[in-house]
């Protein structure tokens, strides 16, 4: 009974910790600065949409390519690994490479930096034309100084170089989308 009792204890004091660990600035829509990013395959545009609300943060991808407009959410939590079905990764159109059905992604997530950046770190099934296999990726999101832009990094086990996408951040005004 004191062994529960300790462990509520330590888990009360340690959400909230985790909670207030992000940045507020991290919330909004973001554009894609094609530019100064790494090839976007497979898309012509892309909007990063981030809500944080506690130890739970919504990665919702908003890309397009010509007319297809294809809108996915990822959403992690900064405090316990969690699966998430269908987990979306930016390239997987370009690949052709897919979850299977059914199958789910371990996901763990931490900030760092004091909350300037967010750390995600996915084991993604895949279908691939020899059978299936497992993509391990690590993703960071970090805020530049002033909180008016985002650099993503992503590395793929499956890769030697990393992918580096830069966004702007939009007024909160702006309603465009890519």
């Amino acid at each position: 009974m004191k062994e529960l009792l300790f462990r509520i204890l330590v888990a009360s004091l340690l959400f909230p910790l985790a909670a207030i660990a992000s940045n507020p600035d991290f919330n909004g829509r973001w554009r894609l600065d094609t530019e100064r990013s790494s090839a976007l395959d497979g898309w012509t545009a892309m909007d990063l949409v981030l809500k944080v609300d506690g130890s739970k943060v919504a990665i919702e991808h908003d890309m397009r390519w010509r007319s297809s407009r294809v809108v996915e959410t990822n959403v992690v939590d900064t405090v316990e690994r969690i699966e998430i079905s269908n987990f979306f990764r930016i390239d997987q159109r370009h690949m052709a490479v897919y979850a299977p059905k059914n199958s789910v992604s371990p996901v763990a997530a931490k900030w760092l930096d004091e909350g300037r950046t967010l750390r995600v770190e996915a084991t993604v099934p895949v279908e691939v034309s020899q059978g299936n296999a497992t993509i391990r990726i690590y993703y960071e999101y970090r805020l530049g100084v002033g909180g008016e832009t985002l650099t993503l990094i992503e590395l793929h086990s499956t890769r030697n170089n990393p992918l580096v996408y830069r966004f702007r951040k939009l007024s909160s005004g702006d309603t465009s989308r890519p």
